[in-house]
């Protein structure tokens, strides 16, 4: 098999070095139109240090060194199999290297997009053959998530997915399918928990240090915020509009305006200054948000019990995936045993009735999978 990774900045990087690291017999061709030269000394220098290492036999990095190619000609993907297509989140870019693809290619290549938050039918728009196109999204960092959305077309083929699917298991990963409007899920649930904690704040009248500190219990790794800093606001406040799903729009609507405030008020648009921005401009108003942790689990539990019901796949890995995705201490069912349905139940029923917004409408009904 041949795998080309069109795109090398962060992401491309860390897609191209985990298939490389896990996947045998496979040669790579991979495309920088920045400076594919670096990206190539780059690699051979970290290879020679594997062997140095001792990780890597000396028959091994002849065979990497030899199956792998970096250039800033796209002519070098023709005779790939797979091409992983890892540019910035620009659809009118994307569009356009895949009608530059789809000439070059044979119409037996899988043509794959790792957009985090564009529509995926829009990306492929006019392009053949199109029981080859799909999305597979890595999150990033790549070695820290166990999951890849493998996001569908209703034109996507199940060979095509049987082979998408083959990739990432070999890789290490598991894959969480999606259709429609549940492309991109589980970026979609964890923008609705960051747009949920936003509203929190305003909730309990804390601020967002506050709120977080409260929910650390919850998210032992990474809160709400924290994850919003790593993302960076620039490309969170943009995002939600991307997402179709209905339930969830009032919601992200509310985060969207408020991170866009943010930003006129001055907060850099960039990945990891968010909080350094919030530290500056705001203080501790000392009021008690103890009730923080439920309200946060009330929304998680009550969107993971909407989506089950609609999910006609693998559950169980949809579940393993959310829970990794949002960087859950516990099972979704470990909560809902813990709080119990009548305290989640009145949380969504105060939340719903102060805003209005569908997604804190209830969906944990009696024998639903939360139920206790």
């Amino acid at each position: 098999m041949k795998i080309g990774i069109l795109g090398y900045g962060k992401m491309g990087k860390d897609i191209f070095t985990l298939l490389n690291d896990t996947l045998t017999d496979t040669e790579f061709a991979v495309v920088d139109t920045v400076n594919a030269e670096a990206g190539q000394q780059a690699f051979l220098k970290t290879l020679s240090k594997s062997l140095k290492r001792g990780k890597i036999t000396e028959q091994q990095f002849e065979q990497k060194q030899k199956a792998t190619v970096f250039s800033s000609d796209i002519s070098v993907l023709h005779d790939c199999d797979m091409i992983i297509e890892a540019v910035f989140e620009n659809r009118e870019l994307k569009q356009e290297i895949f009608r530059n693809l789809d000439k070059l290619v044979s119409e037996r290549c899988l043509l794959l997009t790792n957009t985090s938050s564009l529509d995926i039918s829009e990306i492929f728009e006019g392009i053949s053959h199109r029981e080859r196109c799909s999305g597979m999204h890595f999150f990033y960092p790549v070695k820290l998530s166990g999951f890849v959305e493998i996001n569908i077309l209703p034109e996507t083929s199940a060979e095509t997915i049987q082979n998408i699917r083959g990739v990432i298991t070999a890789s290490g990963k598991k894959a969480v399918i999606f259709r429609g409007e549940y492309h991109i899920y589980l970026n979609q649930i964890l923008a609705c928990m960051i747009s949920h904690g936003i509203y929190l704040c305003e909730y309990f009248a804390v601020s967002v240090p506050e709120l977080e500190n409260a929910l650390s219990e919850l998210f032992p790794m990474a809160g709400a915020f924290e994850i919003l800093d790593s993302i960076g606001l620039g490309l969170m406040a943009s995002s939600p509009e991307h997402f179709r799903m209905e339930r969830n729009r009032q919601l992200l609507d509310y985060g969207c305006r408020k991170m866009h405030q943010w930003l006129a008020d001055g907060c850099p648009k960039e990945t990891r200054t968010f909080l350094d921005f919030i530290g500056e401009h705001s203080a501790p108003t000392g009021n008690p948000c103890t009730d923080a942790p439920l309200y946060m689990t009330a929304l998680l539990l009550n969107e993971i019990s909407a989506s089950l019901a609609e999910y006609d796949d693998d559950k169980k890995i949809l579940l393993e995936a959310i829970q990794d995705t949002l960087g859950l201490e516990k099972s979704p069912s470990e909560y809902a045993e813990q709080y119990g349905r009548k305290k989640l139940c009145s949380a969504l029923d105060d939340l719903y009735a102060k805003t209005g917004f569908l997604s804190y409408r209830n969906h944990l009904q009696e024998g639903s999978r939360f139920a206790s």
